[in-house]
């Protein structure tokens, strides 16, 4: 096998043009030598003349020269001499009537061709040329033996052409695959790199990434949503989208079902930003996250996968909370002591008579900023209690009547603030299932911003009435408007425009927020257009409430 794989690298190096061992290809000239002298001494008997010999000599000066050039004792740019010394053995050894060695000159024509091209094809003929044809001009020859010369000429030139042309196209191609190959080499090192670059990049991010297959397999993971599929599966993850676990909603109690895990929505094409879950079996020891889906497609337009990436928000959700906790403490503790100064102070301005006139400014100040810091504890504690409509005390309530309260107190402050005030109400009842006191805080919140907002001389219009199975109540102002790219965030808590805080008029930013959000638990809805230096329109719906049924008697 040892032999075999040299004589396939040498035969390799002779294509390349490489600095081959020459003693391969000598050895495959000497083999068709040895079998002609067999022929020769032991089967045909024949008389060895001294040209013969001397061949016999010229080929093992050749073996000689071509194994010392393969031991590095000769330099090897004296390869060419060795075929062209075989070429000329070759020949006179085939000067011989019964001698078919001639036969073998094309080994080392091709030898030629292979290492040395174009240039082993001139030396051939040249040999050739110097060996032969001096012998067959020196005396006279037949046409057979002129014509076997030449065809043995010719075959050992076309061979060499031949060869060469190969040779060279072989070149060629190698050099082409050693290209590929460099860049292929180039390629592998650069994507290998690539990788090591992106796996310390998913090794420091503190973001669990988990990258899903079109069936929803697990593609890859990092470490960190490794740790988070610990928590989340004590008992082993399966590899399905749709395995539970311990994940919850984002009351933190609340169980997913299946259709609402991140993963189960993944695989269907659905994408998520920030989509709050807990996970963990102890309540105490959950964690917070917010989830992110990005789905992938192919070309054609089919779900490839997703990737989706886990934000732990446990410590924000906590401090969220936390900060709840002491709006709601604040609020409730503030809300006591406001509630007995709004009382006694009315009290006190109900018996005008019995009060210095001089007195009577100072009281209405007093109940003024009292009933607007009243609000502005009531928003902070509604907005600390996440109100929901099992914070509601819901009664069948005629909404217009809530309407027409808050429009009485919110006319004195209007004409006060030199506004033109107008609410059509009629003798429409509306009954909706609701609760009094917060409608009267979303209807207080609305007017009081229509007439914060409206500068002297404007117009604030409302309007109550009953459209298919809605009741709707829209608050119409002249002032400054909202800018488009401002309308989305009016329902934001705590937001508050830039023009607003220049101008330095007070407020929260929690009104209309939290006005969004006793309406929405009611099943209603409240929007709003504006336009600016035109003015804003609120607009609030309700359900009705059904007819009332007949008590049997």
């Amino acid at each position: 096998m040892r032999s075999r794989s040299a004589f396939i690298l040498g035969i390799q190096q002779l294509l390349g043009r490489e600095h081959a061992d020459p003693r391969v290809a000598q050895y495959l000239v000497l083999v068709p030598a040895a079998i002609d002298l067999f022929l020769v001494t032991v089967v045909q008997r024949a008389h060895l003349p001294l040209t013969y010999l001397v061949g016999l000599g010229l080929l093992a000066l050749a073996t000689l020269v071509a194994v010392r050039i393969g031991r590095e004792q000769l330099p090897a740019r004296v390869t060419i001499a060795v075929p062209a010394v075989d070429i000329v053995a070759l020949g006179l050894m085939r000067s011989l009537p019964v001698s078919t060695v001639g036969v073998a000159l094309i080994l080392p024509a091709i030898w030629l061709g292979l290492q040395f091209g174009r240039r082993g094809v001139v030396v051939t003929a040249a040999v050739l040329l110097a060996s032969f044809w001096p012998s067959y001009l020196s005396r006279p020859h037949t046409m057979v033996e002129l014509g076997r010369a030449g065809q043995t000429f010719l075959l050992a030139v076309i061979c060499a052409l031949v060869v060469a042309v190969t040779a060279e196209l072989w070149q060629t191609k190698v050099v082409e695959a050693a290209d590929a190959q460099r860049m292929l080499e180039r390629a592998v090192s650069d994507s290998a790199e690539q990788r090591r670059f992106n796996e310390a990049i998913l090794k420091s991010v503190d973001v669990g990434l988990l990258a899903l297959d079109a069936r929803g397999r697990v593609h890859s993971m990092n470490q960190r949503h490794q740790r988070f599929m610990e928590l989340a599966y004590p008992g082993g993850h399966d590899g399905s989208a749709d395995q539970k676990g311990f994940t919850y909603a984002a009351d933190g109690f609340t169980e997913l079902g299946r259709e609402d895990l991140p993963t189960w929505r993944a695989i269907h094409g659905e994408t998520l930003r920030d989509y709050l879950i807990w996970v963990g079996e102890d309540p105490s020891l959950r964690r917070a996250f917010a989830v992110s889906v990005s789905p992938f497609f192919t070309p054609q337009g089919n779900f490839d996968g997703a990737v989706l990436a886990y934000h732990d928000v446990t410590e924000l959700m906590t401090a969220a909370r936390l900060k709840d906790e002491f709006f709601a403490t604040v609020s409730h503790e503030l809300r006591t002591p406001l509630t007995s100064i709004v009382g006694y102070v009315d009290v006190l301005l109900e018996d005008v008579a019995g009060i210095p006139a001089e007195a009577q400014p100072f009281l209405l100040t007093v109940q003024r900023n009292a009933r607007r810091l009243h609000r502005l504890v009531d928003d902070l504690l509604s907005d600390a209690l996440k109100l929901g409509r099992a914070e509601l005390h819901l009664g069948r309530i005629s909404f217009a009547a809530v309407v027409r309260a808050s429009a009485i107190e919110a006319e004195k402050s209007a004409r006060a603030a030199g506004l033109e005030f107008d609410v059509e109400i009629g003798q429409a009842i509306l009954e909706v299932q609701g609760d009094s006191e917060r409608l009267s805080q979303v209807i207080d919140n609305i007017f009081n911003n229509a007439i914060k907002f409206t500068p002297t001389g404007g117009t604030i219009r409302g309007q109550v009435k009953r459209e298919g199975r809605d009741a709707v109540v829209r608050i119409s102002d002249t002032g400054r408007g909202i800018p488009a790219d401002e309308v989305e965030d009016v329902f934001t808590k705590f937001f508050r425009s830039p023009g607003v805080q220049v101008d330095a008029i007070p407020g929260t930013g929690l009104g209309l927020a939290i006005s969004k959000t006793i309406i929405e638990a009611h099943g209603g809805s409240i929007d709003l257009s504006s336009v600016v230096g035109v003015g804003t329109t609120l607009e609030v719906r309700l359900p009705l409430a059904g007819p009332r049924v007949a008590r049997p008697a």
